[in-house]
């Protein structure tokens, strides 16, 4: 029930956490919290008159702009003034910054939560209603979805039930900020001999620190890949594997299920049948049945595909060993994978690490997308909050305009958020003043760091990686809609990883790699059979590993489809693993215990499958005009990543397609066709 637009919600898993308003009438007549304590009560306190100012004043001088967009006003710059604050909880190399970030997270999702609950507010967007057929179109757009939003938060119920459902958000920010802070916090480490890491490149063995004798492998960072890719030794990838499935702890599975409660009843008091059916009716979706549709289209064909890579890797994991019954396991995977590029496809990823430094990657990242977006970056001097950190503009090349700008933070280190996300820290927004704001990002990663004697060298999955969260950040960065509630990545949640999905294909393209793949220490371009031997290899296991997606997707969807709410998280997902997977399952983990896109993309996970589908298509117009092709990308970026919410998703699509969208591009790309 957080109510964040999609351009903050969007792998802002952090922010899904709690707000308060601080003192003011309407909320103390329900007994909301004060923030007078607060990280951010200052912040909370200007909200709070903010709100007052509008819900105070008489109705005949309440104009459009003074009440309802003074609403996108108000949310914009409680966010903003308050971000950094927040964003600490997730970056900050000092735990009790983190800690203090954490804490206004809540006190900020906890204020959002408020907001949308305020019925005095509600009153005022009510008075509006009668105008919507009168307004802009973009007026009533904006209109049209606060008072969808707040009825979806309880506006049109009686008293009592909008007080169970504030207390139901207030505590599932609480147990939404726990969940992914004992993920974050989590510092399980694996010990290994160096029998046990037989296999492992000795200079990435280099890297890992020891005692006693032993690798301490922490499962956050590049080691853990290392062992999985190279270990020679099964019981070792074996021991990895189950590592992670225990991550976070029992703990983390008891704070899921009271989570999957709340929301069940949650949808029950609105009115829905589950959870599932209330996220999906503002998204592409509409409905479960659609999303459990295209999982009974896609699986079968899937599952064709899967069978055929099981018996690749099996057969290589039995020449391997020399035993002609041994069987595929799950940790396999990675290490057959590799095998398999290196002797059928001429590919060696230890090799083709060397090729990727990874500044040379940013800067070949940088010329591609400013070649084909018209854009320039420019990297600036200023302070961060860690010495890791580069701050970068970027300008439109044709009007020399700032349209923004980013930060890079792209290495581990203890407490940091351990995945891959784009961070919005503002927002586009045209102020009642007339100012505007530009979007402000940071692309928060974990790649290799450098030693004293290489640099940071990237895999090719990380390369790709690397492109795709860049995406997200030109999605912000080039909208050029000024409403807070629509700009820059606030798309329907199933859409918004679309446009960065498809720009990994870039990666994937001889002429691209041409210009940055370059050895880091001779400048050697890379070889151009080991690129045609990758872009033969795309492919390989493609089955095996989207099934692995549709099985995330899928227990995601089965936690939040129950209407009771009541699940046995570790029993379900392990039916649906059963029924997705061609690998024995393995019991008493709680692998879901460490899934952090359960806070945050709950009931959504599925959406990064469902994106790709139009992610495939877009694609396919370049593959038709050129990849490099300057025409092209002006207009996706006119027709899709400018236009923010204020378009429907599937109408940018076919705009820019010249066609209503198709799955064959997807089948093509999955390598199913």
């Amino acid at each position: 029930m957080h109510r964040f637009p999609a351009a903050l919600a969007f792998l802002l898993v952090p922010l899904m956490a709690c707000v308060g308003t601080g003192p003011h009438p309407v909320a103390a007549e329900r007994g909301a919290p004060t923030y007078e304590d607060s990280p951010i009560g200052e912040q909370l306190e200007a909200a709070a008159r903010a709100i007052d100012a509008i819900v105070s004043r008489p109705v005949a001088e309440r104009t459009f702009e003074n009440s309802v967009k003074a609403i996108d006003d108000l949310q914009a710059r409680t966010f903003m003034e308050s971000r950094m604050t927040t964003f600490m909880g997730d970056v900050s190399p000092d735990a009790e910054t983190r800690a203090t970030g954490r804490e206004a997270s809540a006190d900020l999702s906890n204020w959002f939560d408020e907001l949308y609950k305020n019925h005095a507010l509600y009153e005022v967007l009510l008075g509006f209603e009668p105008l919507l057929g009168e307004l802009e179109p973009l007026d009533a757009l904006y209109l049209s979805t606060l008072l969808r939003d707040y009825r979806r938060n309880g506006m049109g119920l009686k008293a009592e039930d909008r007080a169970r459902l504030l207390e139901i958000d207030r505590s599932l920010t609480d147990l939404g900020i726990e969940f992914r802070a004992a993920i974050s916090d989590d510092e399980t480490v694996v010990f290994f001999t160096p029998e046990e890491s037989r296999g492992v490149p000795q200079r990435y063995l280099d890297n890992i620190p020891q005692a006693g004798g032993l690798y301490k492998v922490s499962l956050k960072g590049a080691a853990p890949g290392y062992y999985f890719s190279y270990c020679e030794v099964p019981a070792s990838r074996q021991k990895l594997s189950l590592s992670y499935g225990l991550r976070a702890g029992s703990p983390n599975v008891t704070r899921l299920e009271r989570m999957l409660s709340l929301r069940a009843e949650q949808a029950r008091i609105l009115g829905y049948e589950s959870f599932a059916h209330f996220q999906t009716e503002t998204r592409m979706s509409q409905h479960p049945d659609k999303v459990n549709a295209f999982y009974d289209d896609l699986r079968p064909k899937l599952r064709r595909k899967a069978l055929a890579d099981l018996e690749e890797y099996t057969a290589a994991k039995r020449e391997h060993t020399g035993d002609p019954d041994a069987q595929l396991y799950a940790w396999d995977i990675s290490f057959y994978r590799n095998s398999l590029l290196r002797d059928k496809y001429a590919v060696d990823t230890q090799l083709v690490r060397e090729y990727f430094p990874m500044a040379a990657v940013t800067q070949g990242m940088f010329d591609v997308y400013q070649d084909l977006f018209g854009i320039r970056f420019t990297k600036v001097d200023q302070q961060a909050w860690h010495a890791d950190v580069t701050f970068y503009q970027v300008h439109d090349q044709q009007t020399g305009d700032l349209l923004g700008e980013f930060y890079l933070d792209l290495h581990p280190r203890p407490g940091k958020y351990s995945h891959a996300a784009q961070f919005p820290l503002t927002v586009r927004k045209r102020w009642m003043n007339g100012e505007l704001t530009l979007p402000r990002v940071a692309l928060v990663c974990n790649f290799t760091k450098p030693t004293a004697t290489q640099p940071s060298l990237m895999t090719h999955d990380e390369v790709e990686t690397y492109f795709h969260e860049f995406g997200h950040c030109l999605h912000s960065i080039l909208t050029e809609v000024e409403l807070y509630e629509f700009a820059g990545t606030s798309v329907a949640r199933d859409f918004v990883e679309a446009p960065s999905q498809m720009l990994e294909n870039w990666v994937w393209r001889a002429e691209v790699l041409g210009r940055f793949a370059r050895h880091y220490e001779t400048g050697e371009p890379l070889p151009a059979a080991v690129i045609a031997g990758m872009v033969a290899a795309k492919n390989l296991g493609s089955g095996l590993n989207t099934e692995g997606q549709v099985y995330l997707g899928m227990y995601d969807f089965a936690y939040h489809s129950d209407p009771s709410g009541e699940v046995d998280t570790t029993a379900v997902r392990e039916a649906v693993y059963a029924e997705t997977r061609l690998f024995p399952v393995i019991e008493n983990l709680h692998a879901q215990a460490s899934f952090g896109h359960l806070v945050g993309y709950e009931a959504s996970y599925y959406g990064y499958l469902w994106s790709l589908v139009y992610a495939s298509d877009m694609f396919s117009r370049f593959e038709a005009e050129g990849i490099m092709n300057p025409q092209t990308a002006r207009d996706y970026r006119r027709t899709v990543l400018a236009r923010g919410g204020t378009v429907p998703a599937l109408q940018m699509v076919t705009e820019f397609l010249g066609r209503g969208p198709n799955a064959d591009a997807f089948l093509k790309h999955l390598g199913l066709n």
